[in-house]
């Protein structure tokens, strides 16, 4: 049985002496999830204007190509039909989420730094083998870039088994080994909140730099997301793979008004991320892809993105991100608000006049050859 006190305070109220109730181990949250992402928002009409002989190409790069989204939070037993219906690959989905978890289409806060934090990830994992039963056996979970190829070929749906940010591990590095060995093969580092991987002031704790060399050593992709410029600068410093930003967009044309890290990447991140040979994955969140021909962003504020990546440092650094989370009111970008509009992508590539092998590098291609670099068996 988990410790369930984390914490315990008395309150301060004058002739009181009332103990506050103590935060609930990680474990004691819930983690299955109650919904399908799908179910919490309605898609736009929704067209990219395109001549039949472009359409057709479209459809015909979609679905030749591996396609392959880095980072979403959706593994009910619908989200893999979904999955199919989408003609979506792989999808690398964030078992946990650092200090929040999300029940009836909402978000709920995880007090817990580390009690119970193993246990939740390792939860996590039993419920994801348990949905994926349930939705019919067409979905695996990958362990190598043999198992994704094999997923392509036999029109399964591959699921990457990752953590948005490193409670799970609960402070202590032997973790970090065992969950690969219970199919972990991707990361992130950090999010926003307190964990044992950071210091106060959100750089890497030694022990969070530990975590990034004992990765590499394993084989396990390092998400670099919700860092800070001086954590970034530790962190890639640190590394010898190539790292994935899993959700994030491009500072110059968001126009946030963001110093350096990897939420709005400014020029000289991405050209560190170019150098290190990692990719670059797009936010689907109005928040981070922002809208600049209408009141909402759309999958062509979105190419935009793309755009300036290719431009910059070329097309080998474009991934897609997505971010898809089971909460009501969450705006994502016309075209893409569910898994469904994902060929959406590809189509307003052929109307920007992409080439196909640009368009399935994008799809999914440079994001293979990251793991082919890391994952080491």
């Amino acid at each position: 049985m988990v410790l369930l006190i984390l914490f315990s305070a008395v309150s301060v109220v004058p002739g009181l002496n009332v103990q506050q109730e103590p935060a609930p181990a990680a474990d004691r949250l819930p983690v299955q999830p109650d919904m399908p992402c799908s179910a919490v928002v309605t898609p736009e009409p929704y067209t990219v204007p395109l001549s039949d002989a472009q359409e057709n190409r479209a459809q015909a790069v979609y679905k030749k190509s591996i396609v392959i989204t880095a980072h979403d939070h959706c593994f009910h037993p619908d989200d893999f039909r979904d999955q199919e219906r989408a003609g979506i690959t792989v999808r690398t989905i964030k078992l946990t989420t650092d200090g929040i978890y999300w029940q009836d289409a909402a978000r709920h806060k995880i007090e817990s730094e580390v009690d119970g934090w193993m246990e939740r990830g390792q939860m996590a994992i039993e419920i994801l083998r348990k949905n994926i039963a349930a939705a019919g056996g067409k979905a695996v979970v990958v362990r190598s870039v043999d198992d994704i190829r094999r997923a392509k070929q036999q029109g399964q749906q591959g699921v990457i088994i990752s953590f948005e940010g490193g409670r799970p591990l609960q402070g202590k590095l032997e973790n970090l080994k065992n969950f690969y060995e219970k199919g972990l093969r991707d990361m992130q580092l950090f999010w926003a909140v307190s964990s044992p991987l950071k210091t106060r002031d959100n750089r890497f704790s030694d022990f969070g730099l530990q975590v990034i060399q004992e990765m590499n050593r394993l084989g396990i992709v390092a998400d670099f997301s919700h860092l800070r410029a001086p954590a970034f600068d530790q962190a890639i410093s640190t590394t010898r793979d190539p790292i994935v930003v899993s959700h994030c967009a491009v500072k110059a044309v968001s126009g946030a008004d963001a110093s350096g890290g990897t939420d709005h990447l400014n020029d000289d991140t991405i050209r560190a991320i170019a150098k290190n040979g990692g990719v670059i994955c797009l936010h689907f969140y109005q928040g981070y892809i922002r809208p600049h021909r209408s009141t909402r962003s759309s999958v062509e504020d979105l190419a935009d993105h793309a755009d300036y990546i290719r431009q910059l440092v070329g097309i080998d650094h474009v991934a897609l991100g997505v971010d898809f989370f089971p909460e009501k009111g969450a705006p994502w970008i016309r075209g893409a608000e569910q898994m469904g509009g994902m060929i959406n992508v590809a189509r307003e590539l052929v109307r920007r006049g992409y080439t196909d092998a640009e368009i399935e590098k994008v799809l999914g291609g440079n994001l293979m050859r990251v793991y082919e670099r890391v994952w080491k068996r």
